[in-house]
This record gives C-alpha cells, structure tokens and sequence, in this order.
C-alpha cells in the first residue's frame, strides 16, 4: 500500500519564503529615438539580469485584503505573479492555501474575431474553470458584465469597455479565495462600478483573501488594512495603509531623484 503524505494545513493564504527573482532588462546605448531603432537593428542593445526580489519572506493570512505599494520599477506586477504562480522564483518558495486568480492586464487574450461567447469561455478555461463550471455560471457572469445584448455578437462590435467587464467578471465568476489584483479593484462607472464594490466587499467580509496593487488611494483606503511597501528587492514596511501610502509616496520621490539622466550622443 502506498504511503499518502499529510500536509498540515497552512495557517496563511499566501507565504514567500526566501523569494530571490531577477528578471532580464534591455539595455541600450543613448541617443535619440531613430539612433536607438537602427542600433538596435544592429545589434548594439544587450539584455541583462536585473534583480526584483532579494530574499523575500512574508505572509498573507486568509481574509486579509493587502496593498502592494511601492514605486514603478518596485516589482509589484512581479510579486503578484509570483504570488498567483504565473512567475516562478529562481529561489525560494511561494506558498498558496488554494488557487490564486490573478486580475493583471488579461483583456489581451480576448480574441475580437470571437463572439463575446466564445471569449467568455477562453478567459474562463485560461483561469482554470471547465466548461461545465463556466457554463454554469454563464447566466451571472453574462448579467453582471451587462453583456447579453453582445453574447452571440463578435466582440469587436461590443463597447470598447467590455474587455475589461468579460475578464473583471469571468475572474470573480471562479470562486476563488485568493486574488492578486493589479490596475483596478473595481471597473467601470457609475452604477456598474458600485455593483462591483458590493460584490467585492461581500467576498471579503466571506473571507476573500485579496492582495491589490492600484494607484487609486480612495480605493485603498476603503478596501484594504494592510499595507507591504516594496522598494530595492525588498519589502521596506509593512504597515498601515496611511503610512504605507506616505512610505510609497516617497519612495517614488526618491526614484525619480536617483534616475540617471539620458545619455545623448554628440
């Protein structure tokens, strides 16, 4: 009889042990925008290992909704992938009680060829739902999207915001407990965005793990009560989100201080 190994329950919902990531970055000779195009089509521009993460250990536990603070080269898209498993570490572990759905920058996958069906169960199987789950859901997912009118439509002639409603939706349609977030808790106006406001807030008083990384400060402060602010490869507080947003702030000041000037040509 084989031998089935126990896993004792993890106490978090997310957990970096040692994390270390570098991640390669074009480096290009200065000069002016036609200078770099041809001394790239020569050959003169080279790609390097940059770091992101050095050693990175934190914990995320079930029910907390976490701001990603920090500034634009910080790593927030790269801790949230990490975190969702979409981005493997060159060391060290990342931990997940359960499935992390990632809410990035996922309206490219959409196909405007398709019908807005059909895209609806492209996002859906890409986000690991079956068929048979998403077409369960399909009547929710339709009504919160506000889609029925496209449904049966090439989505190239459906409002230009509907990419981001079919994927906004379809990712809380999966029912997962953990999201990692990026641009926008919410989407849309007016009456549409406060119905996504009721929805998220409901997931999380169910006890919905969220870690989030958007520049909206209203947003932050209704949502989240946590904050990690990431700067150098590390995480330089762990706080409460109006000092992480102080802390976040300055960072970017001084980001944008220590940036080398371009290099021109003579």
């Amino acid at each position: 009889m084989a031998r089935i190994r126990i896993e004792p329950e993890r106490p978090f919902a997310v957990e970096f042990d040692g994390v270390s990531l570098s991640m390669p970055r074009s480096k290009r000779r200065g000069g002016q925008r036609t200078r770099h195009r041809i001394r790239r089509l020569a050959g003169e521009s080279s790609r390097q290992q940059v770091r992101v993460f050095a050693d990175l250990s934190t914990s995320i536990l079930p029910g907390e909704s976490v701001a990603i603070l920090g500034g634009a080269k910080s790593g927030r898209e790269e801790f949230l992938r990490l975190a969702a498993g979409t981005l493997v570490p060159d060391s060290g572990k990342v931990h997940r009680q359960g499935r992390v759905v990632p809410i990035l920058d996922d309206s490219r996958c959409l196909t405007p060829s398709y019908t807005t069906r059909q895209n609806i169960y492209l996002t859906a199987g890409l986000l690991g739902m079956t068929p048979d789950e998403t077409t369960e859901r399909l009547d929710w997912i339709v009504e919160m999207a506000q889609a029925g009118k496209w449904l049966d439509s090439y989505l190239r002639g459906a409002p230009r915001n509907m990419r981001q409603r079919l994927v906004w939706t379809v990712s809380m349609a999966t029912g997962a407990r953990i999201f990692a977030i990026e641009k926008s808790l919410v989407i849309g106006q007016g009456e549409f965005m406060e119905r996504c406001w009721s929805h998220v807030e409901a997931l999380r008083v169910s006890g919905v793990t969220f870690l989030v990384a958007v520049d909206e400060r209203e947003v932050l402060e209704r949502f989240c009560e946590r904050a990690l602010v990431l700067k150098g490869g590390s995480i330089i507080a762990d706080t409460s989100i109006e000092e992480g947003l102080l802390l976040a702030r300055q960072s970017r000041r001084t980001d944008r201080t220590d940036q080398p000037e371009d290099q021109g040509d003579n």
